[in-house]
């Protein structure tokens, strides 16, 4: 018998992959140019050009167990953020990545030095045990989570809502603690990067 995956995104790819390891034959069909789905990036007068925002989050385990980094020769960007209000750009790292950058975080205005050591704990919250652990943790949303752990609004408002809006599609931070916990860390344990020939190498 033969399957017909509908569309050559990563999930029709990831789809195709299984079945051919586990010989089924298989049919995609794609109705645009090319594969990838909104993972694609365009060669332009030698130009990469990249479909919408993208970048690779190394240390999810199922990238880590389907892609070849190697192959990909990823780019990391530097851990942490610059953060824009009262006309200026403020630094956000996280120290045990990124030690020189120790004091400008400690001391931005990005929330309070209490918010700094806040983010600290949870970082040692969300890295203990395994992600099965992490699966079974009492759920709520992600601003009821920020809220108990005692984050203060203006470190909510500058940093955790512009990025996680950014990560979850919504500003207000409805999605899953648990969601949260994973990403948070995963940007914790893993780089943000690019491979050498665009998203679309993937």
């Amino acid at each position: 018998m033969e399957v017909v995956i509908i569309g050559a995104g990563l999930a029709g790819l990831g789809c195709a992959r299984v079945l051919h390891q586990a010989g089924i034959p298989f049919l995609i069909l794609e109705a645009s140019d090319g594969v990838g789905g909104g993972v694609r990036t365009d060669r332009v007068e030698g130009f990469l050009l990249d479909r919408g925002f993208q970048v690779l989050q190394t240390a999810y385990p199922e990238a880590r167990r389907v892609l070849n980094y190697p192959a990909l020769e990823l780019k990391p960007f530097s851990p942490g953020a610059l953060v824009y209000f009262d006309g200026r750009l403020h630094r956000v790292a996280d120290p045990l990545r990124q030690p020189r950058h120790l004091f400008s975080t400690l001391f931005s205005p990005v929330g309070s030095f209490a918010d700094k050591l806040r983010v600290a704990r949870l970082r040692r919250q969300v890295s203990r045990g395994s992600l099965e652990d992490l699966c079974r943790r009492p759920e709520t949303s992600t601003i009821a989570a920020l809220k108990a752990q005692g984050f203060s609004d203006s470190m909510i408002e500058r940093f955790f809502r512009p990025f996680f809006s950014g990560v979850f599609f919504e500003r207000e931070l409805a999605s899953s603690s648990r969601m949260f916990e994973f990403v948070f860390r995963m940007l914790a344990e893993g780089d943000a990067a690019l491979p050498a020939g665009g998203i679309g190498a993937i």
